[in-house]
């Protein structure tokens, strides 16, 4: 069993998150992808109840074939940390190979993670290069942190689109229509919640 994680605060989640997921899947060649909404991250803080950000996270993969979501994370009291919930899975499902999906921006954070070299020996990790990412930079960065940490990294063919949950929020605080970046049932979750206002 191959299973990919992805974390995010998904606040909210948006059509860049599901393209990513699917490059993954199918590049990886992931049996499942989790989506995991951070409850109380060590980076960044959310501003949406974590209620409200798994509800969004459901209704975004609902009928999408071999994507789940979880409230691990939300469930954990105190901060929340990228080692404990991958001992977490590794317990639930021994032999399970666990690929962590980031972003190359959260892959330069890498070296500031709590037990980096834990997290290492955990998981590999699938990198999506974000729009404008130099190839050569990404590659010396994997490399080196494979040298540092022994961290095994498979970098995506393509960027994710140029998307990005805070220029979301800063539309939806505008009271500008943000449908094109985010699943139709998530708009309309938006709106009926009245999330995302000034």
């Amino acid at each position: 069993m191959r299973l990919g994680i992805m974390g995010g605060t998904f606040d909210p989640i948006h059509k860049g998150h599901l393209l990513i997921a699917r490059s993954a899947m199918r590049e990886a060649r992931l049996d499942r992808v989790l989506f995991l909404p951070d409850g109380d991250p060590p980076h960044k803080l959310p501003g949406t109840p974590g209620a409200h950000r798994l509800a969004m996270v459901r209704l975004a993969i609902a009928g999408q074939q071999g994507f789940e979501a979880s409230d691990m994370e939300l469930r954990r009291q105190g901060t929340t940390y990228t080692v404990d919930t991958l001992e977490q899975l590794s317990a639930l499902a021994p032999g399970t190979e666990l690929l962590y999906i980031v972003g190359s921006d959260t892959l330069r954070l890498f070296p500031t993670w709590k037990t980096a070299w834990k997290v290492a020996a955990l998981c590999r990790m699938i990198v999506a290069p974000r729009p404008g990412d130099s190839p050569e930079e990404t590659r010396w960065l994997q490399r080196k942190l494979f040298a540092d940490y022994g961290l095994e990294t498979l970098l995506l063919s393509e960027p994710g689109p140029d998307i990005s949950s805070s220029r979301v929020r800063e539309l939806l605080c505008a009271g500008q229509p943000a449908d094109a970046l985010i699943p139709e049932a998530v708009a309309g979750y938006i709106r009926a919640s009245k999330l995302y206002r000034e």
